[in-house]
């Protein structure tokens, strides 16, 4: 397998080539974690190359790999696939990091990964709830919403 790691202005980019065993996966994993870690980078574009899919997530302990980039609400990490059995098991993994609370998604292209990196309504201070209003305040304040509708 051989793993090429660069940083990028906004993101690390790592492309996986040869990757045919979970072993190697958490390997690469391990190395992309603490390059991100080391630069301070919170986006991670991981491009896999003619490697064989992994669709055993949960029994390979791929989702361990993924937490080791620490805070994971804090990261993006966008999959790509040079092939539909690569980009199909990247669908899947995306489907269960996501459910563990890792913000995973599988792409087609770069410039769509690149988008993601950018798109500011992924930002985890746009999805901090404010204080909910508690009883009476929360009926005046819709009260006046109403009132003001233009006649």
């Amino acid at each position: 397998m051989l793993c090429e790691i660069t940083v990028e202005p906004d993101y690390v980019k790592a492309e996986l080539f040869n990757r045919n065993t979970t072993e190697d996966t958490r390997d690469a994993l391990a190395a992309i974690a603490a390059e991100a870690r080391k630069n301070g980078c919170s986006q991670v574009l991981i491009s896999v190359h003619a490697s064989r899919p992994i669709f055993k997530v949960e029994q390979s302990g791929l989702l361990d790999c993924l937490k080791q980039f620490g805070e994971m609400s804090r990261y993006r990490i966008a999959l790509m696939g040079d092939s539909e059995e690569l980009r199909l098991s990247h669908q899947y993994l995306e489907s269960v990091a996501r459910r563990a609370g890792i913000n995973v998604r599988s792409f087609s292209s770069k410039q769509a990964a690149l988008y993601w990196f950018t798109d500011r309504r992924w930002s985890p201070d746009r999805r901090r709830r404010q204080e909910p209003w508690e009883g009476e305040d929360r009926r005046r304040q819709w009260r006046r919403s109403l009132s003001i509708r233009p006649a």
